[in-house]
């Protein structure tokens, strides 16, 4: 079989978040040949990264797997009434990875946002819609790329 599991090391899962946060989750071979992490994630693997992506994003959610594969199962089977609007939660870990989200029920009375703020919301959809349909990306956009865009 393989090498014996070694355990991540504090600076290891560092190296990592640092990595995928300049290159992007996915990156698992660029982020293991960048020098600034290569020094300390030399022992890992690109499976070995992504696994411990995995594992890490999980546990920020603060879901396991199988909280994970039920919300799923809900999701799929039931829709919000129309007179009632969801407030959708997530911690979103990386753009290529699947998020799940966790839809809360509002009323529309309960929830009132200023003018001044509708308009930042509208403006920032727009702007990233501008982004999306001008950079053109075979995959889909990520967020660090519609981000330097916008910048």
């Amino acid at each position: 079989m393989g090498a014996p599991k070694q355990k991540w090391t504090p600076e290891e899962e560092a190296a990592l978040k640092a990595g995928v946060i300049k290159h992007g989750a996915g990156k698992w071979r660029t982020i293991l040949k960048d020098p600034e992490f290569s020094g300390v994630l030399y022992l890992r693997s690109n499976v070995d990264l992504k696994d411990k992506w995995r594992n890490m994003s999980v546990m920020a959610n603060g879901w396991g797997s199988r909280d994970k594969a039920r919300l799923a199962v809900k999701r799929t089977s039931s829709f919000p009434k129309q007179e009632e609007s969801a407030v959708d939660l997530a911690v979103a870990p990386s753009d290529e990875e699947i998020v799940d989200v966790k839809s809360v029920p509002v009323s529309s009375a309960t929830l009132q946002i200023p003018s001044s703020t509708k308009r930042s919301i509208v403006r920032l959809d727009n702007l990233i819609m501008e982004a999306i349909t001008t950079l053109k990306e075979p995959g889909g956009s990520n967020k660090t790329n519609i981000a330097a865009y916008i910048e």
